[in-house]
């Protein structure tokens, strides 16, 4: 597994690679703590396992993986703005009894699915998908 990893992988890859490695412990955390099973969270370990293996279904996977956070993400932003014409003091999002600021919040998340978006269209993540480690 560690000449997978390190076989000419870009860098772009490895760093998709490491986001979702960092995804899969929040998967498991919130398995483990909130017995909480979604798509949005387990949905990374066959992904995070084609990228690896260089599968051949990798890339249809992160392009699904991506389009169902990209529904998701404009699905929450839309009910934010609705809910924020109706009554502005009652939009929050507080987390363990912390205030989330929403529009930090808002970019930071549609900044790692544009950059999942780029990494999937990339020509260079193409080939090293399309190459069969030797």
């Amino acid at each position: 597994m560690n000449q997978i990893v390190q076989s000419n992988m870009p860098l772009r890859v490895k760093i998709l690679v490491g986001l979702y490695a960092i995804l899969t412990l929040v998967a498991f955390w919130r398995m483990t703590t909130f017995y909480a099973f979604d798509l949005l969270t387990l949905g990374v370990l066959p992904l995070l396992f084609g990228i690896l293996t260089r599968a051949k279904w990798t890339k249809v996977v992160l392009f699904c993986y991506a389009a169902i956070q990209t529904l998701g993400l404009a699905a929450m932003t839309t009910t934010a703005i609705i809910a924020y014409q109706i009554t502005p003091n009652d939009v929050n999002l507080a987390f363990q009894g912390y205030n989330v600021p929403l529009i930090p919040l808002w970019v930071l998340l549609a900044s790692l699915i544009g950059f999942q978006w780029w990494v999937g269209l990339s020509k260079t993540t193409h080939v090293y998908l399309a190459s069969k480690p030797s």
